[in-house]
């Protein structure tokens, strides 16, 4: 009874501490889209539409009115649930976001697990050759691996996996066709086209989250209830899986939760590279459409999304680690 309270209680103030930050985001993205030159409406308007019927273009948008009426119209809507009516797409944004949200969660979760498992790999190779060149060298090439820049790593994996070597496609979620295409035939065509935008996501992380937890393994490996272990005479691979690794988990699950909001970056990165259709790819177009609408509900559902990564984060390591109190 009093975990679950103190569950409810960690939850309820985090939620109200993350209102007005989110709050915050979208209101200033609201105001920093208007300084983009154009609006919606330009889309429709070319050199040869008289004046007046441009002004009656802009009124139907609510464009003719102050930008603080448009900021409270916008915020009105929000708050009923809805996110406005993207011009561009002549659709709700709350259901065009929801019909690509899924894309987005597929290419971000798959790009999670890929960086954990390839991370955790190499921390443990690692630790297990501890202070030797292979260890250095692991160090090195974790540390080029965080500093790459997306764009590059994807330009790098199309160049040869895709127009090089032919290996996997180039673009798209689905070839042309997959409709028709049988169960396990349909499911490899999406993971053949799922692989490099996904692995162009991951790199950077995997680089990060490799070098966290071999410096929390290291300072694990330290401490006197691993020496106690060993010298009980335990296994060196139950030494690892008893006392290291769960000890090691709580400052690299910290991460991840920061590492969501990195992620994000990298799916709109890879997303556009890729011709994905996710939200990234949604939100780029949104950009260069002025579509103030759809660039304010992508904002709105990715800061959602990363707030609500790091509190699910921090319950983790509080529940992985009991000595860690939600609070």
């Amino acid at each position: 009874m009093g975990t679950a309270l103190s569950l409810v209680k960690f939850l309820t103030r985090r939620v109200l501490h993350a209102i007005p930050m989110i709050f915050g985001l979208v209101t200033l993205v609201f105001f920093v889209s208007r300084l983009l030159p154009g609006d919606q409406a330009s889309l429709f308007i070319s050199p040869g539409i008289p004046p007046r019927v441009a002004e009656q273009l802009r009124a139907q948008f609510g464009l003719d009115r102050s930008l603080w009426d448009q900021y409270l119209a916008w915020l009105s809507s929000t708050l009923r649930g809805e996110l406005g009516y993207s011009v561009a797409h002549n659709a709700p944004v709350r259901d065009v976001l929801l019909h690509v949200f899924p894309n987005t969660l597929l290419l971000g979760g798959t790009a999670l697990v890929v960086e954990c498992f390839l991370a955790f790999v190499l921390a443990a190779l690692a630790i297990r050759y501890v202070g030797s060149w292979f260890d250095r060298s692991l160090s090195n090439l974790t540390l080029v691996a965080y500093s790459l820049p997306s764009f590059w790593v994807g330009i790098l994996l199309l160049s040869l996996f895709s127009f090089s070597l032919g290996i996997f496609p180039s673009s798209q979620m689905h070839a042309v066709g997959a409709e028709q295409m049988g169960g396990l035939t349909a499911f490899g065509d999406l993971l053949k086209h799922l692989a490099l935008p996904a692995l162009t996501v991951a790199a950077p992380g995997i680089g990060a989250i490799a070098r966290y937890l071999r410096t929390s393994m290291t300072e694990t490996m330290r401490q006197d209830h691993v020496a106690a272990a060993i010298g009980m005479g335990l296994s060196r691979g139950r030494v690892f899986r008893s006392y290291i690794l769960p000890n090691s988990l709580g400052p690299v699950i910290s991460v991840l939760g920061v590492e969501i909001g990195v992620l994000l970056t990298g799916v709109l990165v890879s997303e556009t590279l890729f011709a994905w259709p996710g939200m990234g790819r949604l939100a780029v177009m949104a950009i260069f459409s002025r579509d103030y609408p759809m660039i304010l509900g992508c904002t709105l559902s990715g800061g959602a999304l990363v707030v609500a990564a790091n509190i699910l984060a921090d319950f983790l390591r509080a529940w992985l680690d009991p000595r860690i109190r939600l609070t």
